[in-house]
């Protein structure tokens, strides 16, 4: 029995998704969708109803899912090996991308995709296609196709370079209406029960939908758009504070689909107010600037008045101690080599480059298919070579920042923001996994976990709030819950940024305290570096019998 995917006119409470699908299917152009939201709300029963709904308009419309364990020959292709071994002559075996052109390419959990398959994708997605360079073949396979990807940010953000490539995103959450969870219930089990019936009560709405679709993709050249409009979407850009110029062409492009599926000969304000967010969201950037007037602590007295007062110190030299940070060169140096292998880049810190043997060693990565084939030539065995290449690792850096009051006076802790500010700028396109855990009000808080997206991570750190004594081993004990989620193939770098007066604890000696905790849990001494911020003529030096006692690396920024 052919199985039947649930149709896309009987989907409720996703308006926002079906939308940026269907402007996606009447303009290709946009570059697809990306659907983040919570697990169980549907976003793979959306996208496979596509499927169906444009098979009523074009019989053979490709749709491909991409599943993220592919292996990179069933994603790029390979040579035909029936036809190399029976006929002795290389013939090119499609691979996913090439059999997703002019259609749609469908990735689930698009954020667990691997670095090297992403960075393909990357490149097909801007050029339309790709070279294979596979076994003695080079040839150029066309490749132009609606990416759609749906993800659970739980499980991890998406890499900012891909997240770009998305021209519409949405975000999907459960449905709090108990009128809408009850016709997504019904409607489900009435699938379940005869998915047949079920679909025969749809199949006007899904051919009348169709029909619009392909009325819209033919009238979509005559949209008219005015001067009004183009000066609203630059506004818009303007304001969102988007990098380039791609979400000025996608909001134009956006808007004169939804006019045309509107059935309209002009973009108005509504479409363009409609489709705005699907654009911009995921593009704006988000570096709030502190516009604070003292809400958290303006009726104290003692510690609260004082942390009233340093924030404002912090606030107000913010700025000049990032610039100074960049002036000096003031940022922690992750060195990243040549590549080594296609397969991606191999990041190493520079304090572990004096290991002899790197823990990721070397692993089989493919089928070397014209080895394997002269195997069977020459000797009649079959025997399968394989291609070697170096394994990928990717730091998970770590950053434990003190913020506590005696970080706040003389604006240490503003210094601190511009290091850790700067020093990510550097490696902007790189593939770093970041979190970071703060010390404030005699306790620690993560202030973001596993993610890749820099500029969020800057923006969390730049919003950063300050006070209260110092517990660093609170702050140990975070980092070590933090290393259990991380992947395998992670390397830790854990950077502690403190003046080292550690004043609060369960003991009467939390600095005794909170050496005990590391040399006990935290295994990694290595790849940990204690950053003294200390600052003043008269020094403790609390920061440096830290990492001596913990036996880690230790440095001193200037100031």
């Amino acid at each position: 029995m052919m199985h039947k995917n649930f149709p896309f006119t009987a989907i409720c409470g996703q308006d926002d998704f079906k939308l940026a699908l269907l402007l996606c299917m009447i303009d290709p152009s946009l570059g697809g969708v990306l659907a983040l939201g919570d697990k169980g709300t549907g976003k793979t029963t959306t996208v496979r109803a596509l499927q169906s709904l444009m098979k009523n308009i074009e019989s053979d419309f490709p749709f491909v899912n991409l599943p993220i364990g592919a292996t990179e020959d069933r994603v790029l292709g390979s040579v035909h090996l029936e036809t190399l071994i029976n006929e002795k002559k290389l013939e090119v075996q499609k691979g996913l991308l090439a059999k997703a052109h002019q259609g749609v390419l469908y990735i689930d959990e698009v954020n667990l995709l691997n670095d090297y398959l992403m960075d393909v994708l990357l490149d097909a997605s801007s050029s339309g296609g790709y070279f294979l360079e596979r076994d003695a073949i080079s040839q150029w396979l066309d490749s132009r196709f609606c990416l759609v990807g749906t993800m659970n940010p739980e499980e991890g953000d998406l890499r900012p370079q891909l997240l770009d490539r998305f021209g519409l995103s949405v975000t999907i959450k459960t449905p709090t209406d108990k009128k809408i969870r009850m016709k997504i219930v019904n409607r489900r089990l009435d699938f379940d029960m005869d998915s047949n019936a079920f679909c025969r009560q749809f199949e006007d709405d899904e051919k009348g939908l169709s029909k619009i679709i392909a009325s819209a993709k033919e009238q979509l050249s005559s949209i008219y758009i005015s001067e009004e409009i183009k000066e609203n979407i630059a506004d818009k850009c303007i304001s969102h504070q988007v990098e380039g110029l791609r979400a000025d062409i996608l909001l134009m492009k956006a808007s004169r689909a939804y006019a045309a599926l509107d059935n309209c000969t002009e973009v108005t304000v509504m479409h363009l107010e409609k489709v705005a967010p699907l654009v911009l969201n995921h593009r704006a950037k988000h570096f709030p600037k502190s516009n604070d007037n003292g809400n958290d602590n303006d009726n104290g007295n003692g510690n609260e008045n004082e942390n009233e007062n340093t924030e404002n110190i912090e606030n107000s030299g913010l700025s000049d101690y990032l610039l100074q940070a960049t002036e000096t060169e003031q940022f922690l140096k992750i060195q990243i080599p040549k590549i080594e292998s296609k397969k991606g880049l191999l990041f190493k810190n520079q304090l572990i480059q004096k290991s002899s043997q790197h823990p990721f060693g070397t692993v089989a990565t493919g089928i070397d298919v014209l080895s394997s084939v002269k195997e069977y030539l020459t000797t009649q065995k079959i025997k399968v070579h394989y291609k070697k290449a170096i394994a990928q690792s990717k730091i998970h850096l770590i950053f434990l920042i003190d913020s506590s009051s005696s970080m706040v006076k003389n604006q240490q802790i503003s210094f601190i923001k511009g290091l850790i500010s700067e020093t990510l700028l550097q490696f902007k396109n790189k593939k770093i996994v970041l979190s970071a855990v703060a010390l404030q009000n005699g306790t620690a808080t993560v202030v973001l976990k596993l993610t890749q997206n820099i500029e969020k991570f800057i923006a969390e750190i730049q919003q950063l709030r300050s006070g209260g004594k110092t517990n660093l081993k609170a702050g140990l004990s975070l980092v070590h819950q933090l290393l259990k989620l991380k992947m395998p193939q992670e390397e830790t770098v854990f950077y502690v940024l403190t003046d080292g007066k550690i004043n609060k604890g369960e003991t009467e000696n939390p600095f005794a305290e909170a050496v005990s905790y590391f040399k006990t849990y935290l295994r990694i001494s290595k790849n940990t570096t204690v950053i003294d911020t200390e600052k003043g003529f008269v020094k403790l030096a609390l920061a440096k019998k830290l990492a001596i006692e913990m036996n880690v690396n230790y440095r001193v920024v200037a100031y």
